[in-house]
């Protein structure tokens, strides 16, 4: 009993080692296959986009096939690069010379004998009278020369005021003058902001066109290169997928790319036995790629 359990442990052992030595054998195979292959989509996927694929890297999942990783470069089939009085003097009353009395008053010492009708007290009210008369011109010519000094003195305010005003008129004429020109100018940007709002409205409306434009060509592009991607792909299947031979019938083979201006990948799902079919020339490439599971993810 224990001799037959030892050769039944014996028989396992060696069916495992025999396993795991063809699995290593067959993925050593399937990586030949798949780095050919791969060079062949690649050569011929930047032929027929125009080189907009960058490189493409393929691998084995047990049970389910190859998936092929399709890198595209950041470019569009259509170029959109292409896409500030000097005051006169008022001279005063001329200075009055007050009198001379001692001529006067030597006559009268002269004369005083020979005056003997006239009264003393009289003659000294005409002589005290005649002082104060002489006072009162002293007087007179005092204040006329302090009146005349007030007077220069006004006047040279007045000159130096009516200089200032002439030279403030001056300057509010300029000051007028640059307001006036001030007010052209905003009258003019006034009219230039109003002609801006239009150009702006008309831009924005242009852009807008534009970007509709655009996103409908870059659809298109989509719509393009999905269509170009999927019929470079089963060509290829059909004339070189005999070369896969590591692969199933029940398995499949599914590509992976993204399209320029798109963020979900595109999927790609060649079932095995629909690739032998184009190979052998049961169907021919456009139903095979027709064939294909097509989805985003």
């Amino acid at each position: 009993m224990k001799t037959l359990l030892s050769l039944l442990s014996v028989a396992v052992l060696s069916a495992t080692f025999s396993t795991a030595a063809k699995t290593d054998q067959d993925i050593a195979k399937l990586q030949r296959e798949v780095t050919i292959f791969q060079r062949v989509v690649s050569t011929a996927l930047k032929h027929d986009t125009k080189g907009q694929v960058q490189n493409v890297e393929g691998y084995y999942l047990a049970d389910q096939g190859l998936i092929f990783d399709v890198s595209l470069r950041n470019k569009s089939l259509f170029d959109w690069r292409k896409h500030i009085g000097d005051m006169q003097d008022i001279h005063g009353l001329t200075e009055i010379q007050s009198p001379d009395f001692s001529a006067l008053e030597m006559q009268m010492s002269v004369l005083g004998d020979n005056i003997a009708d006239v009264s003393k007290e009289a003659y000294q009210v005409a002589l005290e009278a005649v002082r104060q008369g002489a006072e009162q011109i002293r007087e007179v010519a005092e204040q006329e020369r302090e009146t005349r000094r007030e007077l220069h003195e006004l006047e040279r305010e007045k000159h130096e005021l009516d200089y200032m005003l002439r030279r403030q008129e001056e300057k509010n004429q300029e000051l007028l003058e640059h307001h006036k020109e001030i007010a052209k100018e905003i009258a003019k940007l006034e009219a230039e902001k109003v002609k801006l709002t239009e150009s702006k409205v008309q831009l924005k409306e242009k852009l807008k066109q534009d970007r509709a434009q655009r996103q409908a060509q870059q659809q298109a592009q989509q719509a393009l290169l999905k269509t170009t991607v999927t019929v470079s792909l089963a060509n290829s299947l059909c004339d070189y997928g005999n070369g896969l031979r590591s692969v199933k019938d029940s398995e499949h083979v599914s590509f992976k790319f993204t399209p320029s201006y798109q963020q979900e990948k595109h999927i790609l799902v060649f079932k095995k036995s629909d690739i032998e079919s184009c190979v052998k020339g049961d169907i021919n490439a456009d139903k095979l790629a027709k064939s294909a599971t097509q989805y985003q993810f």
